[in-house]
């Protein structure tokens, strides 16, 4: 929400203790036009001689090319106060209410032809954060990364070529021009064939990439979760060519981190929509664990999907979704009834949580479009794509985060994805959240995090603080001789109105605050120097309870 200031002109009108306002004074303020030769202090004059109880003011000019002027009158005669006679007024060209402004940020829908069939991407909430943003980088510029360990990338679908990553670092020249180990890995690197060409084998990593990264709002198809990311193709087929396929991940986002963004790629998060089909504990192969910690040490998050199998995870294991590292998140499949489907893995210790990935639509090979893609490979892009897309949200504190401790800022946003899930009976008592992925609430906690002070994040309240219903936080200075901020929480980004008693029960001003906005502050300033000196009360207009604070005025 914008901070602004409110110039409230002081009001010294007696009236009895028991005189109230008859209701609460909504607006009190007209922008009015005039004739080319008219003036605002030759209208007020004629206004007090019509009402002279009224109390008319001229607050400001607001165009001298209109000839435009904001009048103001007594708060407890706007409401009964004739506009239409105003504007029958020979020098009146026209008059209205200075009303409330919304910012119109409704909920976004990609202009995609085939969107209206993706129930998925409405059901986690991205209409909501679309608007805020589509993705592609992070507020300080660097290019957001996704690297996809799958087998049957399509380079040149139509709505996805410009999303996949390219080296800007490598030509196909014969040679290693970034230093990287790799010759002429110019679109990432075929771990099968060990070589830069990457096949179109199958039409596997066409769907998961789609998920993630189809291009939006191009008229086009349909549209990915972060509609700029940039997919890194890493093919693989075996278990053996996986730990390559991590470690070429691992290397360019070392080589980002090391270089300050000269070399690599910043790689936000690995998906892993593959597992290996014999049910194993990661006690036994604890390796994949392992990288999945080296990564995240270098601030890479990696999504994993569980099997297509109706099996408990923590009783018969798999890999790579029973690893324990802190920086996998391991997905389960959900259908449109919000419902585990039956041949979906859980876990309550192992299984994070859930995602839509029943019968979607998504990309396919040959530039075309699959409606019917399902499995726990369907559900796992998604929280791939939402990792990606919380990245270039508009939060300098994520960025510095992640320049000092790119550890910590992939913590921080893990749990940004598992401490704000929806919670569904269905994944209640067997996944570790017992909820489905929902982003627009995980900006919402992200928002928080980006507005608190320091120390409210080093405490790790800033949800609660926030978030946690509509109040006040702080009034300063109190007492006050020019300037009041404001601070407050919210519970959802929708307006909030103030409003200022004295201590005679009338009300001094209405105030108009805008729909609080994500990652601005929660917070706005009143001028009150021009009022008289005293004790006055702020309340916070909420349908289910009164909240107030006192302040005081020199």
């Amino acid at each position: 929400m914008k901070t602004f200031y409110l110039s409230i002109y002081s009001l010294f009108i007696l009236l009895p203790l028991a005189t109230k306002a008859k209701v609460p004074c909504e607006h009190n303020e007209i922008i009015v036009q005039l004739q080319p030769n008219s003036t605002a202090p030759e209208l007020t004059r004629t206004l007090t001689v019509e009402w002279p109880n009224h109390g008319f003011k001229i607050r400001k000019l607001l165009s001298a090319r209109l000839n435009c002027h904001l009048i103001e009158l007594n708060c407890d005669m706007a409401e009964d106060f004739d506009l239409a006679s105003l504007r029958k007024m020979r020098d009146v060209v026209a008059a209205s209410w200075n009303r409330q402004t919304q910012f119109r940020k409704d909920p976004l829908k990609p202009n995609d032809p085939l969107f209206p069939s993706q129930w998925n991407m409405e059901r986690i909430g991205l209409t909501m954060v679309w608007p805020y943003s589509q993705g592609g980088t992070t507020p300080g510029g660097k290019e957001i990364v996704v690297a996809v360990i799958d087998n049957g990338f399509d380079l040149f679908h139509p709505d996805l070529e410009s999303n996949f990553w390219r080296n800007p670092n490598e030509e196909f020249n014969g040679q290693d021009d970034d230093g990287n180990g790799y010759i002429d890995d110019v679109y990432g690197w075929n771990f099968h064939d060990d070589s830069p060409l990457i096949p179109l084998s199958d039409d596997h990593a066409a769907g998961v990439s789609g998920l993630i990264g189809a291009i939006g709002d191009n008229g086009e198809g349909l549209a990915g979760v972060n509609w700029k990311v940039k997919i890194m193709p890493l093919h693989f087929l075996s278990p053996d060519e996986a730990f390559p396929a991590f470690e070429y991940a691992l290397k360019m986002r070392e080589l980002y981190n090391s270089t300050n963004g000269e070399k690599g790629a910043y790689i936000v998060a690995t998906n892993g929509s593959f597992g290996i089909s014999d049910p194993v504990d990661c006690s036994i192969e604890p390796y994949w664990s392992g990288y999945y910690d080296l990564l995240g040490k270098a601030g890479v998050l990696s999504v994993a999907a569980t099997p297509n199998k109706d099996w408990n995870i923590d009783e018969v294991g798999d890999m790579p979704t029973s690893c324990p590292s802190e920086f996998l998140l391991t997905v389960t499949n959900t259908g449109p009834d919000d419902k585990k489907v039956i041949s979906a893995g859980y876990g309550k210790t192992t299984i994070d949580l859930g995602a839509p990935g029943e019968q979607v639509p998504t990309t396919d090979i040959n530039g075309g479009y699959d409606m019917t893609f399902q499995g726990t490979s369907a559900a796992c892009p998604l929280v791939t794509g939402a990792i990606s897309l919380l990245y270039s949200m508009p939060c300098p504190a994520l960025e510095e985060l992640v320049d000092e401790d790119p550890a910590a800022a992939a913590r921080l946003v893990r749990d940004v994805i598992l401490k704000n899930v929806e919670p569904l009976p269905s994944l209640a008592g067997i996944t570790v959240t017992g909820g489905l992925l929902n982003v627009f609430n995980g900006m919402k906690y992200l928002h928080s995090y980006c507005i608190a002070k320091p120390e409210e994040r080093e405490e790790g309240n800033f949800q609660e603080i926030y978030l946690g219903g509509r109040d006040f936080l702080q009034i300063s200075p109190n007492p006050t001789a020019d300037f009041l901020k404001v601070d407050f929480s919210i519970q959802e980004f929708r307006d909030i109105k103030f409003r200022v008693f004295n201590m005679l029960g009338q009300e001094v001003r209405f105030l108009e605050v805008q729909q609080a906005e994500p990652f601005e502050p929660q917070s706005f300033t009143v001028d009150v120097s021009d009022w008289a000196a005293g004790t006055y009360f702020i309340n916070i207009f909420d349908l289910s309870r009164s909240i107030s604070r006192k302040f005081v005025k020199h």
